[in-house]
């Protein structure tokens, strides 16, 4: 009988994946970053992800889609792989800064410091006088955690290296009910509280990053940009010193070097963005702020955009989106689906959306073991328009699009840039043009005539800030190339905010525009993707030529769906992307060996095509030919 051959076991090449990952979630408040992280707390647990069976019962009688059939894989291997990982708040990070100073730096802030910083943010002077009464009712607790981090030094522990006690201190389950009962003290009752309590935050988080301090926001210095990260950082280390392995999800990042900060550090690193849908949002914020929508939007603002382009401390989900690994839509199942129906009625090839939680289990499977499923036609779309990007010489944002037919077949591809055959803005150097440097009329014959008119407005500001600026910081420039933004400095002395300054074509209107330019075919019933999101002007071109669906990362700050893409006779619909992008999108789906190598390896078979057989057989046959005529000689 013949032997059967024993398998062999794997776990050892992918250990290094299973044994460290490191996610950080980003969003803007609301969106659902919260859930997300408690989900990945609890490991696999069956209610929490929709079983494959219901899709083949759902299916009886129509065609099993190949998404299907991809979610099953993952769900099957998530069931025997899948860790819980260890969750890292932010806000319990902060309640060790805050517990680094005596309870009464606390209450003397909210009594009267924090008042010019929440004006300094355009933020009404805030009454904490409740929340100081229930803060009060902590000092015993605060006291007794502020001396155990100063006993063991726990924020400087790069200097004594006390991993263990910063392990039992922040993973503990007491501690971590003493920091939700101080944001809750800070921050739960009605609205304003609320209000005062997410603002209170934002700036409390800028000071550190600011100045290194908790409650200072006047002594600027770069150099503390990554204090909250560092020590996030220490708790990670901590976590893996005391345990065999390290998966460990942060709740949440919104500030850009922050999120740059681990994917330096870390190659197992990924950054998910969990999005909802504006309208669902702006539900979702009315009824959590309790209809102060106006103060609301300015909080969202804030938190969105920073306030201002050069504070590089403060929370800016906007470029937190750009760099993320990972994007997540916050569907449930409603939500999936009216999508999946939706699709069906615009004539569009069906891909079917999943639930958030099946997003999620689907991504975290890949890191787990890359390669096991294939990308979808989204990720593949939208993963060209983001390499597209690349090729923009904008100075101010870089933006891709992908243009396809209705089958994801693709017909375009476009970037942001100046017209062909003229220099982008990466490519120019205001010094040239200041001192009449024109190579191969890099600068237009307005700029070159403004730039020399004596006392012209435009003479003036590029000089403040370009000639003037260049030499008081020629040092710290370091050989950097002195660019400049035309319509920035155009729109800063004559209308104002005014788009059509803009040296670049937009991303989608130079892809609409390579179809004219070659020939292409038309794109009726057509699908753009694009790595940021149509403006009013690129909505009315995609509407015109006949686009039914768009895919978007980040929406727009424009009234373009509500004033061109959703009305009319064929109105457009817009759909937040879901999908791996970027670097994520090899190290997710590139495997580490062939599928079927492995197979091969963990099973132990060993098949053989016919021709392999005989000529094996024939070499044997061979040798014991060999061996009879040296017996017989």
């Amino acid at each position: 009988m013949k032997e059967i051959e024993t398998g062999i076991n794997l776990d050892h090449i992918f250990d290094l994946r299973k044994k460290f990952t490191i996610i950080g979630l980003t969003g803007k408040t609301g969106s659902g970053c919260s859930e997300v992280s408690s989900l990945m707390t609890k490991g696999f647990k069956n209610e929490s992800f929709t079983n494959p069976k219901e899709f083949f019962r759902e299916s009886r009688g129509k065609s099993f889609h190949n998404a299907h059939r991809s979610h099953r894989i993952c769900y099957n291997y998530a069931q025997k792989n899948f860790n819980s990982f260890a969750e890292i708040k932010y806000k319990d990070v902060i309640t060790l800064f805050i517990l680094h100073e005596p309870i009464d730096y606390l209450i003397n802030y909210l009594k009267d410091d924090c008042r010019n910083d929440f004006l300094a943010s355009s933020f009404p002077s805030p009454d904490f006088s409740e929340q100081i009464k229930d803060i009060q009712k902590l000092s015993s607790d605060f006291s007794m955690y502020s001396k155990v981090l100063k006993k063991n030094n726990l924020l400087n522990i790069k200097k004594d290296y006390n991993y263990t006690e910063l392990h039992n201190l922040f993973f503990n389950k007491n501690f971590n009910d003493f920091s939700q009962n101080l944001h809750n003290a800070l921050g739960k009752g009605n609205t304003d509280k609320a209000l005062n309590y997410h603002k209170l935050l934002q700036i409390i988080t800028n000071n550190l990053r600011k100045t290194g301090k908790t409650f200072e926001s006047k002594l600027i210095n770069f150099d503390h940009v990554f204090t909250i990260v560092e020590f996030v950082n220490y708790i990670i280390k901590s976590h893996r010193k005391e345990n065999h392995y390290t998966q460990v999800v942060i709740n949440s990042l919104k500030n850009p070097m922050e999120i740059m900060f681990f994917k330096q550090r870390y190659s197992a690193f990924y950054a998910i963005a969990v999005n909802t849908d504006p309208e669902s949002l702006k539900m979702t914020l009315h009824s959590k702020f309790g209809g102060k929508d106006e103060l609301t939007e300015r909080l969202i603002l804030s938190e969105y955009k920073g306030d201002n382009d050069k504070d590089f401390h403060c929370q800016k989900v906007e470029e937190c989106l750009q760099l993320a690994d990972i994007h997540i839509s916050f569907f449930e199942q409603k939500d999936v689906d009216n999508k999946n129906e939706e699709t069906r009625k615009l004539g569009i090839k069906y891909n079917p959306c999943f639930t958030w939680q099946d997003q999620l289990l689907k991504y975290l499977t890949l890191i787990d073991h890359p390669g096991l499923v294939q990308p979808s036609s989204e990720e593949r779309c939208m993963q060209l328009a983001y390499t597209a990007k690349l090729n923009s010489g904008c100075i101010s944002r870089q933006v891709g699009a992908t243009i396809t037919d209705s089958d994801y077949s693709v017909k375009a591809i476009g970037w942001n840039n100046t017209p062909s055959g003229q220099v982008p803005c990466s490519l120019r150097n205001a010094d040239d043009l200041l001192n009449n440097i024109n190579d191969n009329k890099s600068f237009t014959i307005y700029e070159q005539t403004e730039s020399n008119r004596e006392n012209s407005d435009f003479q003036k500001v590029l000089k403040e800030n370009y000639e003037k600026k260049v030499i008081t910081n020629y040092q710290l420039l370091k050989g950097r190339n002195v660019s400049y933004c035309f319509k920035t400095l155009k729109n800063s002395y004559s209308e104002g905010k005014n788009q059509v300054h803009t040296r670049s074509l937009h991303a989608e209107e130079n892809a609409f525009l390579q179809l004219t330019k070659y020939g292409g075919t038309g794109i009726q019933n057509g699908i753009l993707f694009s790595t940021a999101s149509t403006c009013e002007l690129c909505s009315k071109k995609a509407y015109q030529l006949g686009i039914k669906l768009i895919y978007y990362i980040d929406p727009y700050p424009g009234i373009s769906k509500s004033q061109i893409l959703s009305i009319g006779e064929k109105p457009i619909e817009t759909r937040l992307f879901t999908g791996a992008i970027g670097n994520a999108y090899f190290r997710l789906f590139q495997p580490f060996m062939a599928y079927k190598d492995e197979l091969s390896l963990i099973l132990g078979h060993n098949i053989k095509d016919v021709v392999t057989q005989l000529n094996e057989e024939n070499k044997i046959l061979k040798e014991k030919i060999k061996e009879f005529e040296e017996k017989n000689k």
